[in-house]
C-alpha cells in the first residue's frame, strides 16, 4: 500500500527538476494548436487565391459565349399576311407587301390608286370602308390596289420605311404623275378626289359655261390653248390641275380649258395663256415660263375668297380663329354632298357675300349675284328633277334596250377574281347592285323643296324590274360587250348619274332653299364698306362638323333642313343665332339687323342635349367627393342646378338668399371648392331660404351683368335686394371656415345670427370655441344695437321690437354665462336653447 502513489508525485520524482519540466509539459498542446491554426490560414489563403483564379476563368468563358451568341442574331418568323379586304372585294390586295404585280397593273391603267396601309393602324382600318367604297363606285374608270406597308421583309416596307404614319392613298396617271389624297377619309370625300382626278378639267365653250361653274367654285382657273401648236403647255396645265389637288382635295377651286375659235366669245386673242376669274376681277398670268410650281404659286397668290367652305383636319388648328381674328364672321352649317356637283345653300351664300363687298354696286357683280346665281339655282333644282325622273325612265328601259345582259353570269353573292374584274372592267356583280340602287330611289320620299308629279308607272307597280330573274339573255347591239360604243358610253353615263344620285340621297336629300329677293333698301348692297367692317362667310358641313354647332348652343341636326346661321362677333364677344327660316331675304335681314343692334345675343343653355361633345358626369363635379373621402358629404345635401334658361326665374327672382357656385367642367380647381361649400350647406342646412345652387359656366351663357371672368366663382344674393351681390374674395384661400364666414356675412341679421349658433353647435370645425362665443356675442351686441335705433326712428313697430330686444338681452345673458365656466357639454345646451327662443 505504501508503493502507490499519485501520478503528481510520480512526476514530480522521477522527473529532475520536476516544476520547470511541469511548465514545458504545459506548452505542448498550445504549440501544437498553433501549428494546426497557421495550416488552417495557409489553405483559407489558398481557396481564395486559386477561387478568384476559378471565377475569372468562368466569367471570361460566359463572356465568350455570350458574344459568339450575340453576333448570330436570332429573329422570329413573322406572322404569315392576311388579307386586309374581304374576299371578293374590287380592291387588288396585297397583304404580303409586294409592289412588282402593283406597279406592272398601275402602268397598264389610265388611272390607278394605290392604298398604301398598316393593318394594326386603327386610321387604315376606318379608311378601308371609304376605299371599297369608291372602288364599288369607279371600278370602271379605275384599278384600285393595296398593298401592306408593314408586313416584315415585304418589299414596300424595305422601299417606303420613312413612312411617318398610315394609311396613304396614292393616284398614278401615264407619264409618272403622282398625286396623294391629303383629305379626310370619309367616303364623300374620296368620291369627290376621285371625280376630280376622273375629270380634271372642264372644257369650255362659251361664256355661260364659265359662269355656271364660276357659280359653284371659289375661282376658275381658265388655259386658252390651240391643242395642235400647244401640245406641251396643255399638258403642263394638266398637271397642275392634278397635282393642285393635294393642295385641295375636295376641288374648291376649279380648272378648265378653252380651246380653238372659241377664246375669241371671251376676249383672248393670245394663246397660249392663263387666266384666273373670281368673283369680283379677272386676272391674266404674264409669265412666259409655264411650269407647275410657278402656275401653282401663281394661283394661290392671287386667290381672293369672298365666301369658303371650311373643312377642319379633324386635331387641333388655327382654322377657324385665323377669320375670327380678322373680324365678325358669319357661319353657316347646311349638309354638302360630294356627289352633285351643286350646294345650293353654299350659292345663296356667295349671293349674299357679293351683295356685302360689292362697295362701288359693280353692275357685273349686280348682274352675277342677282340674275345668275338667282338663275342658276332654280336650274339646278330643275335639273335635280329631271334627273331623278329620267333615272325611272332608264330603270324601266334598261334591260329592255339597254347594251348589256339582262341575266349576270357571276352571282350576287360569289366571290370573284378580283384582276378579272379589274382587268376587263366588266363585273356583273356591280351591274346588278347598280339596277337595285336605282330601284331603291323610287323608295325614298321626295326632297322636300323639290316636289313633282311622279309618273304613275314606279318600281312598286313595275317591281318584276327590280328582279334578276332567270330570263333568257337579250342583247340590243351587235356586240353586246362593246363598252366603247356611243350607245354605251351615253348609257354608262346617265347609269352614272343615276348611282351618284342614289348614294347622295342616302346621305341626305336635296334641299333647295327659297330664292326670293329683298325689297329695295332690305338688302345689304355694300354694308362692307358702309360700317367699314370686314365680315367672313364661311359654310360649314352640318353632317360632319354638327359639334361645332352643338358648341355653340345648337342642335343643327334637329334643326329644319339640318341648317343654322350663326354671327360670332369677337369684338363683343357675343354670338347671335337666326330663328327665321333659312332664305336668302331673312339672311340678309339678319346680317343687316347685326350690325343696327337689333339682335339679341344667343344664350347656349345645358338643357341643350350634347349628344357628340364630352362632358365629365354631372354629378360627379356637382356633389364632389367619393363616399371614401373622409370630407365625404351626406348625400341629403346637394347643389340646386340651374342652366341659362332657368338663371333668371330661380335665382334672381326667388324670395330666399342664393349661394351660386360658378364652375366650369374643364376646371380641376372647382372640383375642391365645391366639396368646401358643401360642407357649408351641410352645417347651414336648417337655414330657411338658403339655398346652394350650381351652374356650369362653360355650358350656360348668362347675361353680361352675370358672366364670370373666371372659375370657380362664388356669389351670394341677398334675399330682399338681388342686386347687391358679394363675390367671394380671390385672394383669400379657399377653405370651409372661409367660405363659412363669406356666407355669414352676407345674411339677414336673424339669418346671420341663426349661422352662428348653427357654426357653434358644430365646433369640431371651428378651431377655437371661445372664439366662437366671442363672434355670437359680438354680432348679438350689434343687433341689439341696431333693434333700438329702429325703436328711436319707428314708433309704429315698438312693440315687436322691444319684444326683440328682450330675446337679444337673454341671448346675451346665456352666453355671458356660457364664457364664465366654458363648458363644451353646457354650451351646446344654451345653443339649442338659443335656437329654439329665435325660431
Amino acid at each position: 500500500m505504501s508503493d502507490v502513489r499519485p501520478p503528481e508525485a510520480d512526476k514530480r520524482t522521477d522527473t529532475p527538476c520536476g516544476d520547470k519540466a511541469g511548465v514545458l509539459g504545459r506548452n505542448v498542446p498550445s504549440a501544437n494548436q498553433e501549428v494546426v491554426n497557421s495550416s488552417r490560414k495557409v489553405q483559407r489563403n489558398m481557396v481564395i487565391y486559386y477561387g478568384k483564379e476559378v471565377i475569372c476563368i468562368i466569367a471570361l468563358i460566359l463572356t465568350t459565349y455570350a458574344t459568339l451568341q450575340n453576333n448570330a442574331t436570332r429573329t422570329a418568323r413573322p406572322p404569315s399576311p392576311r388579307h386586309f379586304f374581304s374576299a371578293g372585294s374590287l380592291v387588288s390586295d396585297s397583304p404580303d407587301g409586294r409592289l412588282g404585280p402593283t406597279q406592272s397593273r398601275v402602268t397598264l391603267s389610265e388611272l390607278s390608286f394605290v392604298f398604301y396601309y398598316a393593318p394594326w393602324c386603327a386610321s387604315s382600318q376606318k379608311a378601308r370602308t371609304a376605299y371599297e367604297h369608291v372602288a364599288r363606285i369607279f371600278y370602271h374608270e379605275a384599278h384600285f390596289a393595296a398593298i401592306n406597308c408593314w408586313q416584315p421583309g415585304g418589299e414596300c416596307r424595305l422601299q417606303y420605311s420613312k413612312v411617318q404614319s398610315w394609311p396613304v392613298l396614292m393616284a398614278y396617271m401615264p407619264g409618272g404623275l403622282a398625286v396623294q389624297f391629303n383629305g379626310q377619309w370619309h367616303p364623300k370625300n374620296l368620291v369627290k378626289f376621285v371625280r376630280s382626278l376622273i375629270k380634271p378639267i372642264h372644257r369650255l365653250g362659251v361664256p355661260n359655261e364659265l359662269l355656271t361653274v364660276l357659280t359653284g367654285h371659289d375661282a376658275v382657273v381658265v388655259a386658252f390653248v390651240e391643242l395642235q401648236k400647244h401640245q406641251r403647255a396643255y399638258q403642263i396645265f394638266f398637271q397642275t390641275a392634278v397635282k393642285f389637288l393635294e393642295r385641295d382635295p375636295l376641288r374648291e377651286m376649279q380648272f378648265a380649258v378653252v380651246t380653238g375659235e372659241s377664246a375669241k366669245a371671251f376676249g383672248v386673242d393670245t394663246m397660249p395663256s392663263i387666266r384666273l376669274y373670281q368673283w369680283n376681277e379677272t386676272l391674266e398670268y404674264f409669265n412666259s415660263t409655264w411650269t407647275v410650281s410657278n402656275i401653282t404659286s401663281w394661283v394661290v397668290d392671287h386667290n381672293q375668297q369672298v365666301t369658303l367652305w371650311m373643312s377642319p383636319t379633324g386635331g387641333k388648328s388655327k382654322m377657324f380663329s385665323q377669320y375670327i381674328k380678322q373680324g365678325s364672321a358669319l357661319l353657316f352649317f347646311t349638309p354638302r354632298n360630294f356627289y352633285w356637283d351643286w350646294t345650293d345653300g353654299y350659292t345663296m351664300i356667295r349671293q349674299l357675300g357679293m351683295e356685302y363687298y360689292n362697295c362701288l354696286g359693280d353692275k357685273w357683280i349686280n348682274e352675277m349675284s342677282r340674275e345668275f346665281m338667282m338663275f342658276q339655282r332654280k336650274e339646278n333644282q330643275q335639273n335635280h328633277m329631271e334627273l331623278r325622273t329620267m333615272c325611272k325612265d332608264l330603270l324601266r328601259n334598261f334591260q329592255r334596250h339597254g347594251p348589256f345582259m339582262q341575266k349576270p353570269q357571276i352571282p350576287r353573292h360569289r366571290a370573284v377574281s378580283v384582276h378579272f374584274v379589274n382587268v376587263l372592267n366588266n363585273s356583273k356583280h356591280a351591274d346588278n347592285e347598280l339596277l337595285r340602287d336605282i330601284c331603291a330611289i323610287e323608295e325614298h320620299e321626295e326632297p322636300p323643296h323639290a316636289k313633282y308629279t311622279p309618273n304613275p308607272v314606279t318600281c312598286h307597280q313595275e317591281r318584276k324590274h327590280c328582279d334578276i330573274d332567270d330570263q333568257p339573255p337579250v342583247y340590243a347591239t351587235q356586240n353586246p360587250f362593246d363598252k366603247r360604243s356611243p350607245e354605251s358610253l351615253k348609257i354608262l353615263a346617265e347609269r352614272r348619274q343615276c348611282e351618284l344620285l342614289y348614294h347622295g340621297e342616302l346621305i341626305q336629300k336635296a334641299i333647295f332653299f327659297p330664292s326670293s329677293q329683298p325689297e329695295n333698301g332690305e338688302g345689304i348692297s355694300g354694308l362692307g364698306c358702309k360700317y367699314n367692317k370686314t365680315m367672313s362667310f364661311i359654310v360649314i358641313d352640318s353632317l360632319t362638323y354638327h359639334p361645332f354647332a352643338e358648341r355653340l348652343g345648337v342642335d343643327v341636326l334637329a334643326q329644319k333642313d339640318k341648317s343654322a346661321v350663326f354671327i360670332i362677333d369677337p369684338e363683343n364677344e357675343s354670338t347671335y343665332f337666326m330663328k327665321e327660316d333659312i332664305s336668302l331675304r331673312n339672311i340678309m335681314h339678319f346680317v343687316r339687323n347685326f350690325f343696327q343692334k337689333r339682335l339679341n345675343r344667343h344664350l347656349k343653355t345645358s338643357d341643350t342635349p350634347m349628344r357628340f361633345t364630352h362632358t365629365f358626369r354631372e354629378e360627379d363635379e356637382v356633389n364632389g367627393s367619393s363616399e371614401s373621402s373622409s370630407n365625404a358629404v351626406s348625400r341629403e345635401v346637394a347643389f340646386d342646378v340651374v342652366s341659362s334658361k332657368t338663371f333668371l326665374e330661380s335665382v334672381m327672382e326667388s324670395g330666399s338668399t342664393d349661394v351660386v357656385l360658378f364652375t366650369s367642367t374643364n376646371c380641376a380647381f372647382c372640383t375642391m371648392m365645391s366639396q368646401n361649400v358643401l360642407q357649408v350647406a351641410q352645417i347651414l342646412r336648417h337655414i330657411p331660404r338658403l339655398r346652394f345652387v350650381t351652374i356650369d359656366g362653360d355650358r350656360n351663357d348668362l347675361p353680361w351683368q352675370y358672366q364670370m371672368e373666371y372659375f370657380p366663382s362664388l356669389v351670394v344674393f341677398p334675399r330682399h335686394n338681388k342686386a347687391e351681390s358679394r363675390i367671394f374674395p380671390t385672394h383669400l384661400p379657399v377653405t370651409v371656415q372661409n367660405i363659412l364666414s363669406f356666407v355669414v356675412a352676407n345674411l339677414e341679421r336673424g339669418s346671420r345670427l341663426r349661422a352662428i349658433m348653427l357654426a357653434c353647435s358644430a365646433s369640431k370645425k371651428i378651431p377655437s370655441l371661445g372664439h366662437c362665443v366671442q363672434v355670437l356675442r359680438t354680432e348679438v351686441e350689434a343687433t341689439i344695437s341696431e333693434s333700438l335705433r329702429q325703436w328711436r326712428t319707428q314708433a309704429h313697430r315698438r312693440s315687436s321690437i322691444l319684444r326683440r330686444l328682450q330675446i337679444l338681452r337673454e341671448l346675451y345673458l346665456h352666453l355671458h354665462e356660457t364664457n364664465q365656466f366654458c363648458d363644451f357639454k353646457q354650451l351646446e345646451h344654451y345653443v339649442r336653447r338659443i335656437v329654439k327662443i329665435w325660431s
